[in-house]
């Protein structure tokens, strides 16, 4: 699954929103504001904050489209409701997801200055021809985007508190749940013991659900039953852990996995957030659950790589 990227613009910005789609599109599931994003019959403010939330990263771009004077002299400066835009999702997503891609002749509101912004030039067009207007300076705005491309790229690798609650989960998961078992299996020199036979070599695999569709808990005995897995208790030191387990014989391996049912809090978080009132999936539940099993996924792996324990018995990999 794709990161999200929604890029606001002026009418008149339009064109190098275009740009800046086309830059990321390929890594990046990309939307702008007028690739069907808002809809008929829907207020325009309650559109935007929904689809906020729905997004991984919002850019928004900063044209020279309008005039403003502020104490005896004349700027050129973005658009109002642009400028609102990025307020309304550096609310939602936070100052590290949100960013201004802007003239660098542009005069922007003092609460930005300070801030590393992303920046592109224009060239000045002979009067004569094309009346005065700009054209963009594609190789600045390149240049621009690849920083900020290599910055967002870091920040993907990164689980997030947001207002779901998928970083908690995978937190609660991996101390409560994961972290135990594992410094059991450390501990146990002589091996676990199944059916009467020792395994010292010993893998312990997660298996995350491709989505929220169905009850987690009868989903994973669905899944593990289908691969002739069998449900045991784990004794560790404080309390037994009910884990499936199969043997590789091929590799002499004793395989320990799980599918974690605390993920079907996030499905009953975006019913709340949402104030879903019908049976069903909507697009924006069915996007909401994608971002937040992302996050999951991610705030789980860094949590495993920096325990030397869950590192070399645990893999993390998705339902098939």
């Amino acid at each position: 699954m794709k990161s999200r990227i929604f890029i606001g613009s002026s009418s008149e910005g339009l064109y190098i929103a275009k740009e800046v789609k086309a830059f990321f599109e390929k890594d990046y599931e990309c939307y702008l504001w007028t690739d069907d994003i808002f809809k008929y019959n829907e207020n325009f403010l309650d559109t935007l904050m929904k689809e906020a939330s729905l997004f991984d990263f919002g850019f928004m771009i900063f044209t020279k489209d309008d005039y403003t004077k502020s104490r005896q002299q004349v700027f050129d400066t973005p658009r109002d409701n642009v400028v609102f835009e990025f307020g309304l999702f550096l609310g939602r997503l936070g100052k590290d997801n949100a960013f201004i891609i802007h003239d660098e002749n542009v005069k922007l509101p003092s609460d930005l200055f300070g801030n590393t912004l992303v920046r592109f030039k224009c060239k000045k067009q002979n009067r004569i021809f094309n009346k005065g207007k700009s054209t963009l300076d594609k190789d600045s705005l390149l240049e621009s985007l690849e920083k900020l491309k290599k910055q967002i790229e870091a920040k993907i690798h990164l689980g997030v508190l947001g207002m779901l609650p998928s970083t908690v989960l995978a937190i609660g998961y991996f101390n409560n749940f994961v972290q135990p078992i594992c410094e059991h299996l450390s501990s146990s020199n002589s091996g676990i013991e199944i059916n009467g036979i020792k395994h010292k070599q010993v893998k312990f695999k997660i298996v995350l659900p491709k989505d929220l569709d169905s009850d987690i808990k009868k989903r994973a005995n669905t899944f593990y039953k289908e691969k002739s897995f069998e449900l045991i208790d784990i004794p560790t030191s404080g309390r037994p852990y009910p884990l499936f387990v199969a043997v590789d014989a091929t590799n002499n391996m004793l395989m320990l996995s799980d599918m974690p049912t605390t993920l079907s809090g996030i499905d009953k978080a975006i019913e709340m957030y949402l104030r879903k009132g019908h049976i069903g999936k909507s697009t924006e539940q069915q996007l909401l659950e994608d971002r937040e099993l992302r996050n999951f996924e991610t705030v789980l792996k860094n949590l495993v790589e920096s325990d030397a324990y869950c590192k070399s018995f645990v893999e993390i990999e998705s339902e098939k």
